[in-house]
């Protein structure tokens, strides 16, 4: 029989902590690790693991990059926690643990001396924190590395040399603080003309970095629910209440932290609806329930739920029985490795929300009508919801055969093409 090779991670983030304490992190930071290591502990739990491996970190990294797009947790929260990752990784490969936050500055881009001073000498000249010139010192010094690496001293640096490291550079080696990056430049090329140098002509501060915050994630297919909820369909307690839990989300699209809170008097059993007051917008709303929906929720309840006095409907499996908390991306991410669903970046139990719009529009209710069920306040917050759909595009394909051509190259061939119907270009 085949041993695990990687140790339980109980052991594991138990020796963290002991290395955390002993490394001299003060006592009152401590339980900050003991709750990244008891959330990594849990994850692992709920997608039946308990050893450490490689795989189970690249899931758990994927999961928090899904909160963070979900817009439930802080980038800083995710950036202590794949911390963390990273000194459990460095415990298991190494023996010891990786304490370090990030690669210094002057390992990863050496500058001169006098280089070293000019960088300090212009973050010194604008009113911003030690704090943020800690944050901005490595993106000043990665462009006068660049520079040199370009032939060009700080005295002889260009507009040419600015747009090379914009373009060519930072896109490459530092794409996620690209807004850092850009301050750091209107810094340093305001500083060096305010000095005298005469080789920059624009005016770089004039420079805005524009990002779309709306990221447009695929949402699941049809198919890919019924997978999923297939995949949860099992004769276990958390099966069950997983499986309601799936199918109330895809018949309401309501967020999961107010699945989460729906109560038993929250649900008209006669008119199969729930009603509930929304924890984001603190509007109520009145959601319809569907058949399987419905048998789904009372096989759970009648058969499966443990007894309790918990009024919400979804709780532990284990006592003390309690509500659950919003912890639905391992979940899902479960389901779907169990389904052979498909892992894209950011999709995790949010995107069902998606699919119940998307699937909405794709059958032909107004959008206006579709924001309201879904209990958005402006349609504009729908935007990001609706995912692109081939066969909707497909339809606004229209046939110019009677528009005449008159003038360009294919005026004088008019009389002999074929004509282009439904979008469809033959091309001979």
């Amino acid at each position: 029989m085949m041993t695990n090779p990687y140790p339980l991670l109980k052991t594991l983030t138990a020796q963290l902590i002991e290395g955390v304490r002993q490394y001299g992190i003060l006592e009152v930071s401590i339980p900050q690790y003991q709750h990244a290591c008891n959330s990594i502990i849990r994850f692992a739990k709920e997608s039946c693991e308990d050893s450490y491996s490689p795989e189970l970190m690249d899931s758990y990294k994927i999961y928090f990059d899904n909160q963070v797009s979900d817009g439930k947790i802080c980038k800083e929260y995710r950036r202590f926690q794949l911390r963390v990752v990273r000194m459990l990784s460095s415990l298991v490969e190494d023996g010891h643990i990786d304490f370090s936050s990030a690669r210094a500055s002057w390992i990863k881009y050496p500058v001169s001396g006098d280089v070293a001073a000019l960088v300090e000498e212009i973050l010194d000249s604008y009113p911003i924190s030690e704090a943020t010139k800690k944050d901005l010192r490595t993106p000043t010094r990665h462009f006068f590395w660049f520079a040199a690496e370009q032939g060009k001293k700080p005295e002889f640096i260009d507009d040419a040399t600015v747009m090379r490291f914009l373009i060519d550079e930072v896109p490459v080696t530092n794409a996620g603080s690209t807004g850092r990056t850009l301050r750091c430049v209107k810094y340093i090329t305001e500083y060096l003309k305010s000095h005298g140098h005469h080789y920059i002509h624009r005016d770089y501060t004039l420079l805005t970095l524009k990002n779309d915050k709306r990221r447009i994630i695929p949402a699941y297919s049809e198919v890919e629910i019924c997978s999923i909820a297939n995949a949860a369909d099992a004769d276990t307690i958390s099966s069950k209440r997983d499986l309601a839990i799936i199918l109330v989300a895809y018949c309401t699209g309501l967020r999961g932290i107010d699945i989460i809170g729906i109560k038993f008097a929250n649900i008209d059993w006669q008119r199969q609806k729930v009603s509930i007051v929304q924890s984001k917008t603190h509007e109520a709303i009145v959601s319809e329930l569907n058949g399987s929906t419905m048998n789904a929720l009372a096989d759970y309840i009648l058969e499966w739920r443990p007894k309790c006095d918990v009024p919400e409907i979804f709780v532990t499996v284990n006592a003390p029985y309690r509500k659950l908390s919003n912890n639905f991306g391992a979940m899902i991410d479960k389901y779907c490795r169990k389904a052979g669903v498909q892992k894209i970046a950011f999709r995790g139990f949010h995107s069902i929300r998606r699919s119940f719009e998307t699937v909405m529009v794709s059958r032909g209710v107004p959008i206006e009508t579709a924001s309201q069920m879904i209990g958005h306040k402006t349609i504009e917050e729908d935007k990001p919801y609706i995912t692109y759909n081939k066969e909707q595009i497909a339809f606004v394909a229209m046939d110019f055969s009677d528009v005449p051509i008159k003038s360009g190259f294919y005026a004088d061939h008019s009389s002999n093409s074929l004509p282009m119907e439904g979008g469809n270009a033959i091309c001979s």
